[in-house]
């Protein structure tokens, strides 16, 4: 929103970097500044579902509910992947809509700085030509750099990796990544001893050597994982802010593809 508003526009963001999305505490101070807000913009799938509509609703700001000018929900700009063909909670925390970590392939990125530009010009109509140009300019270096980060992970491509959780599948997918299993045996179900064994079992069968991790997780089942099978592990930013070379989205993914070439000695 910053990167196509620029100065035109005042963004608030309600959740950290370094934040779990799917936990983040609905303050009354949150509440506040959707009050005052004009646009409100959510990933979406169900990703902020435990505190946004608390957010929207106690805000009672009639401009960002559900359905009004100012609500936004950037998943419907994306193909979404992992749409489960049947929900069941036995399944740990699945989402009805797919899998909502789309902005790790800043292809979706591009999509929804097209969606982003055009939601404002339609709120802000003497400023479309303002966002019409820096979203373009924005997407031509963005394109640029998709282009740049799948050439430098040529070498990598058809690595098989475990993740923390099940928030990778965009990025494997941009990559050619390929997923062995997650260290949660199930989405948000916390990493258990029995299961843990097995995935070490699993690592060392197929030689995996790459744990991909987030700042959010808990660090102590990765590396006893990466101990046991010689693996390295690798703490992600899924998106910026989560460290502190994330500085911006671009920057982000830059981070990502680097600290991952540098784990395999690329």
């Amino acid at each position: 929103a910053r990167q196509v508003g620029g100065d035109r526009v005042t963004v608030d963001c309600l959740s950290r970097g370094f934040q779990d999305p799917h936990f983040v505490e609905a303050k009354p101070s949150l509440i506040l500044k959707v009050r005052d807000a004009d646009l409100f913009v959510q990933t979406g799938l169900e990703l902020e579902i435990g505190w946004a509509p608390l957010l929207v609703q106690g805000s009672r700001n009639a401009r960002v509910q559900v359905g009004a000018k100012g609500f936004l929900d950037a998943s419907t700009f994306i193909t979404p992947l992992e749409v489960p063909s049947n929900v069941s909670r036995s399944e740990g925390d699945v989402h009805p809509g797919g899998n909502p970590h789309y902005l790790l392939d800043p292809r979706n990125g591009a999509l929804v700085v097209k969606g982003l530009a055009d939601k404002l010009s339609e709120l802000d109509p003497p400023g479309a030509s303002v966002y019409a140009k820096i979203s373009a300019d924005y997407t031509a270096r963005l394109n640029a750099k998709i282009a740049e980060w799948q050439k430098k992970m040529e070498p990598v491509k058809g690595t098989g990796f475990v993740s923390y959780h099940k928030n990778l599948v965009y990025f494997a997918n941009l990559f050619g990544l390929v997923s062995a299993g997650e260290i949660e045996p199930k989405p948000g179900i916390p990493p258990s001893p029995s299961h843990t064994a097995e995935l070490i079992g699993l690592m060392k069968t197929r030689n995996i050597s790459l744990i991909l991790t987030m700042p959010h997780f808990e660090s102590r089942t990765s590396e006893s994982l990466a101990k046991a099978t010689g693996a390295r592990v690798v703490v992600l930013a899924p998106v910026p802010d989560a460290v502190p070379e994330a500085t911006g989205y671009i920057a982000a993914m830059d981070y990502n593809v680097a600290a991952i070439l540098k784990a395999m000695g690329k």
